[in-house]
């Protein structure tokens, strides 16, 4: 994973509706908290792994401020904060009041994606019909005798299969199993099975 400067060079907070938060003692310090680089990295290493970016400073939030981080309106401030500083280093809004499940200081939070990264998602209920209905199709027994290796895909073979069918599209800013999907979609349209 590549970090950002830490130096959040131009980051100027615009607090907005927490103004007065923003300058009370507190607020300042909880600022200070926000903008230090290992804080910053804990952010952007959350948001890597598509969990809400507040969710790994919870425990040390409480060990730095104790109860008085747990006041809804301070945890609001922490993530409007959190918002700015990752739009600074080139992060964009994803998802807001995303659900937090494990026990923590923050129970929802909002999610942020990288635009130089394009990713396609896909979610619980597409995974499980897609592995209820089509997994085992003759299509996908096929076309996995042929690219997968002890249970490996092998993308080297998947893109040979694709080129022996005159398919030369390569998805390689993908994921493994979302190239696998999309030269699937192609592949399906050139060989046809009774299903």
């Amino acid at each position: 994973m590549e970090y950002i400067d830490f130096e959040l060079t131009g980051f100027v907070y615009d607090p907005q509706h927490f103004r007065e938060l923003r300058e009370s003692e507190l607020g300042q310090a909880v600022y200070e908290f926000m903008v230090h680089p290992v804080n910053v990295v804990r952010m952007q290493t959350a948001t890597e792994l598509e969990r809400v970016a507040v969710e790994p400073l919870g425990k040390y939030l409480v060990e730095e401020f104790g109860e008085d981080v747990v006041d809804d309106r301070v945890k609001q401030y922490i993530g409007h904060l959190a918002r700015q500083i990752m739009e600074c280093i080139g992060y964009k809004h994803d998802r807001k009041a995303l659900q937090i499940t494990r026990p923590g200081l923050f129970s929802s939070g909002s999610t942020y994606r990288n635009e130089a990264k394009p990713e396609m998602r896909i979610n619980a209920e597409q995974r499980a019909a897609w592995l209820k209905n089509t997994s085992q199709s003759p299509f996908n027994q096929w076309l996995d005798g042929q690219v997968r290796t002890n249970g490996k895909l092998d993308l080297a073979k998947l893109y040979a299969v694709a080129k022996k069918y005159g398919i030369e599209k390569r998805y390689d800013h993908l994921n493994p199993g979302q190239q696998r999907m999309n030269i699937g979609v192609l592949l399906r349209k050139k060989v046809k099975f009774v299903e």
